[in-house]
């Protein structure tokens, strides 16, 4: 597979703009999160989409806020919001 090299000042407006509308397409509602348990990983999280099952969510605990897997019993009060992109370093 070919692979094209671009200078990071080479990157045109309008497609770090099409990067950014697809990591947060709802800007007001969507956060980036460092998760402790991923190091180097940054979770996108929309607070404005209805938790489901066999998603990845952040859930409030006593703790704090946790990343979990909703399952069957999920109690949607908990979920402070659902994870749509994860976005790795490399390694």
């Amino acid at each position: 597979m070919a692979v094209h090299m671009t200078r990071s000042n080479e990157v045109q407006g309008s497609a770090a703009g099409r990067l950014l509308e697809l990591l947060l397409p709802r800007p007001s509602s969507t956060f980036l999160l460092r998760c402790a348990d991923a190091p180097g990983s940054l979770l996108v999280v929309d607070r404005s989409l209805p938790p489901s099952e066999g998603r990845k969510a952040v859930v409030a605990t006593e703790k704090g806020l946790r990343l979990a897997t909703l399952g069957s019993a999920f109690d949607s009060s908990s979920v402070w919001g659902v994870v749509t992109w994860v976005i790795r370093e490399p390694s």
